[in-house]
């Protein structure tokens, strides 16, 4: 198992401040979404790509999953189209980074649509997706996230979208937000997971849905168990921290949050092996 973080958690960093810390962090590649600011725009320039996939390679890390923010769950063709073109779009530019995954969501919807309907929908967007993606060798990772975010949800696409090249991000908070018991979740998607968000969070009251962002251990998921899991499963790809506590804009220095965040999972590792 590989460790590493989103730049999700630390959005207003530059490329050469996140290759910094993860090279401190110990970590073995870098999950891209967000770079001075702003996320990762497959529409930038050829030479900012280069610059990019030649500094990170020049740091010893390789980029393990490019973050895109593609969501398909419209009521409109048109408007799915476009986020399926998005999404090839994110594809294409993994390529150009030899990385071997690209997150998208399923996306929030308007009350009206059956969830039977929506799902079809996502999972003939995914789909889609995914056969172009088989080209370049690169898989599709469907995220526990919005309304998809129980592993219940999350089956039912991949079973409609029925693609070898689509699998799942396993972020271990939405699920158990949204009233998943960590076995639950486990049964449904173990098969399927392909990368994994780290982070804890508190029920509150507070924050989104009474749940808040905490440092690691200090909250209610049980991370010790799902991390445990994901040892006994010999899960190899990447367990990536997502620091969702930090300013909405980037203005504070996340760092000893990610610190922490990957001295836990590490721990949690070590101590899942010596069972």
């Amino acid at each position: 198992m590989r460790v590493t973080y989103t730049t999700y958690s630390a959005p207003a960093w530059p490329l050469e401040r996140h290759l910094a810390v993860a090279a401190e962090l110990g970590c073995d590649g870098l999950e891209l979404r967000n770079l001075d600011g702003q996320p990762i725009d497959p529409a930038m320039p050829e030479d900012r790509r280069t610059a990019i996939v030649d500094a990170v390679a020049d740091a010893g890390l390789e980029i393990c999953v490019v973050g895109s923010g593609s969501r398909f769950a419209f009521p409109c063709a048109a408007d799915r189209r476009q986020a399926v073109e998005e999404a090839v779009a994110f594809v294409q530019l993994a390529d150009a980074w030899d990385a071997p995954i690209v997150r998208v969501f399923g996306g929030n919807y308007d009350p009206g649509p059956s969830d039977d309907e929506v799902n079809g929908w996502v999972a003939e967007a995914l789909r889609e997706v995914a056969v172009a993606a088989d080209t370049y060798g690169i898989r599709i990772a469907l995220e526990t996230h919005d309304a998809f975010s129980t592993g219940q949800r999350a089956r039912r696409v991949l079973d409609l979208a029925d693609h070898t090249g689509i699998g799942v991000v396993w972020d271990f908070a939405h699920p158990v937000r949204h009233g998943e018991t960590v076995d639950q979740t486990w049964d449904l998607i173990h098969r399927d997971v392909i990368h994994v968000h780290f982070k804890d969070m508190k029920l509150t009251g507070g924050g989104r849905d009474g749940w808040e962002s905490v440092g690691p251990g200090e909250g209610d998921l049980p991370l010790a168990d799902m991390v445990s899991r994901l040892v006994q499963a010999h899960y190899d790809g990447y367990i990536s921290t997502e620091w969702e506590g930090r300013d909405p804009d980037g203005a504070d220095d996340p760092t000893a949050m990610l610190r922490a965040h990957t001295a836990s999972i590490r721990d949690l590792i070590a101590t899942a092996r010596e069972r």
